[in-house]
């Protein structure tokens, strides 16, 4: 403190013994380096508060980005989670009693050789013929990249219904039912012809297709 006052004093008895030409010097140039160093000051803080500026600028995009692009990205994921969903379920149950349990929804009336009126079902006359599973070609792509034992892959099945001496009508019900299933089964193609007289008898093949989760054979 005592050499703080020394060189305090030392200063002051030098400023006096200046003239007031130096005097007014010495005060103007005071002045003048604390007006830079406002300036200075001034600048740098300006530059700072501009770069906060810019960046909280930059942020408020992304974050609009991100809520812009937040619902596109759950309802993907949704999407996704859904037909993961499908095929678990698809693969609980084998397709044949699958495309048998649609069957069973569609009726029809067959009349017998003296005219009696009876209504059936398809599931009473459905057959079933070249069952086969094979992997989906949307995994024989990753399959030689992520080769795992016992690693999920998705497989497509499918499996022929084969229907005979029955009414079109009812076979375009069955497909109708079959593409419009909440799970993922579907008609690959289908051949139908005529097997008597008129459209009450008819012989059709439909190949029904399903995909599910399988294990991967090593």
């Amino acid at each position: 403190m005592s050499v703080a006052l020394s060189k305090l004093s030392r200063i002051s008895v030098a400023f006096e013994r200046l003239s007031d030409r130096e005097r007014k010097i010495v005060l103007a140039g005071s002045a003048f380096l604390a007006l830079a160093g406002l300036v200075l000051t001034a600048l740098l803080v300006s530059r700072k508060v501009n770069a906060l500026e810019e960046e909280v600028v930059s942020n408020e995009a992304v974050l609009s980005d991100i809520a812009a692009a937040g619902p596109a990205y759950l309802r993907m994921r949704a999407d996704e989670k859904a037909v993961a969903d499908q095929l678990e379920r698809a693969s609980k149950e084998p397709l044949q009693a699958a495309v048998l349990t649609i069957a069973k929804t569609v009726t029809y009336d067959r009349k017998d050789a003296d005219g009696a009126v009876t209504s059936e079902k398809l599931s009473d006359v459905i057959k079933f013929a070249n069952a086969s599973e094979i992997l989906a070609e949307l995994t024989t792509k990753t399959k030689k990249k992520n080769k795992k034992k016992s690693s999920k892959e998705v497989f497509l099945a499918t499996i022929d219904a084969v229907f005979e001496n029955v009414p079109d009508e009812a076979i375009f019900r069955f497909m109708a039912k079959l593409e419009t299933h909440p799970e993922p089964i579907f008609g690959l193609n289908v051949d139908i012809n005529r097997s008597g007289n008129g459209n009450e008898q008819m012989r059709a093949t439909l190949k029904v297709g399903q995909f599910r989760y399988g294990q991967l054979e090593e």
